[in-house]
């Protein structure tokens, strides 16, 4: 008997975990690089696209892997997340999205301010 296949898990849910900052009032810094976690409705989907709409930035390990080895790379989904490291390379509004079809997903937008990157913490600017 045919079956029609189950229609894929939306992504719910993309945040930029801060990291380590100086700055309480703004904790993004052009030059430090960001945690990105897309949260999918189902643990075992199979993949997630993170883009940055501002493209003044990088996502590892997405955009090294579109550029070299499979332009149609997706991140894979571990247990309902998918993960990316996020560096924006430009000070302003950044708005990044996690999605899994070309309906779209949620977004977050973020304001990106000048810094000064020391190893693993940012001197962001006020």
């Amino acid at each position: 008997m045919w079956s029609t296949p189950s229609a894929a898990a939306d992504v719910t849910d993309v945040t930029v975990l801060p990291g380590l900052s100086n700055n309480p009032n703004n904790s993004y810094g052009a030059g430090c690089t960001y945690l990105v976690v897309a949260t999918t409705a189902t643990p075992t989907e199979r993949s997630v696209s993170i883009v940055d709409y501002n493209r003044d930035s990088t996502l590892f390990p997405q955009e090294l892997i579109w550029d070299t080895i499979d332009p149609y790379y997706n991140s894979p989904v571990i247990l309902g997340h998918a993960f990316s490291l996020w560096t924006p390379t430009a000070p302003g509004e950044h708005t990044l999205m996690a999605y899994q079809t070309s309906a779209g997903g949620p977004v977050e937008t973020v304001t990106v301010t000048p810094d000064t990157p020391i190893g693993p913490v940012c001197i962001v600017a006020p």
